[in-house]
């Protein structure tokens, strides 16, 4: 008998499209009509405001949940999250950070 496959996994690009597209996460949309950018929340992992909402689309990628291991304290784990977000991006050489508004302090995020 054949071997049973997985469903292959979504690459990154495509599913954040998609993710943007959703609307499944909070401050996660199109900035422009002609959805050639978008905003990505961005808190800082140490502001005292910060949710679970708000780091959601980080812990999740391709349509799966990352596994991480969590070494010290909770910051870390979501240091961790973004980070391998931030590679993904930067991995597919798609996406350009057009504006960086991650240190506003009522509405931090990034468009890309």
């Amino acid at each position: 008998a054949p071997a049973r496959r997985d469903a292959p996994r979504l690459r990154f690009a495509p599913w954040l499209l998609r993710a943007v597209s959703s609307g499944r996460f909070r401050g996660l949309r199109w900035t422009d009509p002609r959805r050639r950018a978008f905003r990505v929340p961005w808190k800082h992992n140490a502001r005292k405001d910060v949710t679970s909402g708000d780091l959601e689309v980080f812990k999740v990628r391709g349509g799966r949940r990352l596994e991480v291991f969590k070494v010290g304290g909770r910051g870390s784990l979501q240091a961790k999250w973004k980070t391998n977000f931030r590679c993904a991006l930067a991995s597919t050489r798609m996406f350009e950070l057009l504006e960086d508004h991650s240190k506003c302090g009522d509405d931090p995020h990034k468009v890309f």
